[in-house]
């Protein structure tokens, strides 16, 4: 995860892109970008976009459970607030969340 964030995060967002939080699975940051989606369009292997919805046009099985692959936490849905405590403990806020 971490050569993920710096190889290809910190190096094409450079100071747009903050590491918020990092633990054994799991790498939260800040981006600021005009379009997220079509900037990992553009770079798709990247990605497990496999819990996206079925209707969003990133959305794919190809990488799918695969390691060293960024995947949302939150599906196709973007988050407002995140808090990170500790390794595992953090939480996301969905505003637009049906659920």
């Amino acid at each position: 995860m971490y050569r993920l964030f710096y190889d290809y995060l910190k190096h094409k967002y450079e100071d747009k892109c903050k590491l918020l939080f990092k633990d054994t699975y799991c790498l939260c940051c800040h981006i600021e970008t005009e379009d997220l989606y079509a900037d990992m369009a553009a770079n798709i292997d990247l990605f497990d976009t496999s819990n996206s919805e079925t209707a969003h046009p990133l959305y794919s099985l190809q990488n799918h459970r695969v390691l060293g692959k960024l995947k949302s936490e939150t599906g196709s849905l973007a988050h407002s607030d995140f808090v990170g405590l500790r390794a595992i403990m953090y939480s996301l806020y969905v505003p637009n969340d049906r659920k």
